[in-house]
């Protein structure tokens, strides 16, 4: 059983990897991970692991001593079943979890993002919030039982989650979210989304 990171990396430095590989295996060691395709199942179950693993080697170490875990996204969004499931695991991470805004968090991407023990944009990324989609070739009744279950329970449990982990009010929400509220990081400040705009609120060496 490996026991902590150092006896990792010398296991990890033992075998052969090409140019890129070496580089993603450096990146995961130093809990460095990248979000930077659609939200799905494949993309979501690596970040997933990495965190976890992260928790288990950081069992016996004091919550407020443990090193962060920078997750870095850059994503248009994607399924809100695997989104919700790495929401879950990022605010159940005791260690904890910076996410980064480098280009967009759109869709399910900004609702991660929001995950975040701290929250960190670049000046000029971009950030949007809506209600989605939804496309199905399945009977009528079968639709409508997934719009039914989509509207009062999918929507309402995004509605809480947004609320709870912003400064949006209720009204704010409702107003917006049938439109594509896009904005950038300086209103996401305003708003409670954003907690810290890099260059400006912190300097690069934050989020390294």
């Amino acid at each position: 059983m490996v026991e902590n990171i150092e006896e990792m990396r010398d296991i990890e430095e033992s075998f052969s990897y090409d140019y890129n590989d070496k580089f993603i295996m450096e990146d995961n060691l130093d809990r460095r991970i990248y979000l930077n395709s659609e939200i799905n199942e494949s993309a979501v179950d690596v970040i997933v692991y990495q965190i976890m693993r992260c928790n288990r080697l950081d069992r016996d170490i004091d919550i407020e001593d443990r090193e962060p875990i920078r997750l870095y996204i850059n994503s248009p969004g994607g399924s809100v079943i695997d989104g919700f499931s790495l929401i879950d695991c990022i605010k159940l991470s005791k260690t904890p979890v910076y996410t980064i805004n480098l280009g967009m968090c759109f869709s399910m991407a900004l609702l991660v993002f929001m995950a975040g023990h701290k929250r960190f944009s670049f000046p000029h990324s971009e950030f949007l919030l809506h209600d989605g989609q939804s496309s199905d070739a399945n009977s009528t009744a079968k639709v409508k039982d997934y719009l039914d279950f989509s509207i009062n329970q999918i929507e309402k449990m995004t509605k809480d989650y947004v609320i709870a982990q912003s400064a949006i009010s209720g009204d704010s929400f409702d107003n917006n979210y049938r439109r594509e509220w896009y904005f950038l990081p300086k209103e996401g400040k305003d708003i409670g989304v954003v907690d810290y705009i890099v260059g400006q609120d912190c300097d690069m060496d934050e989020i390294l």
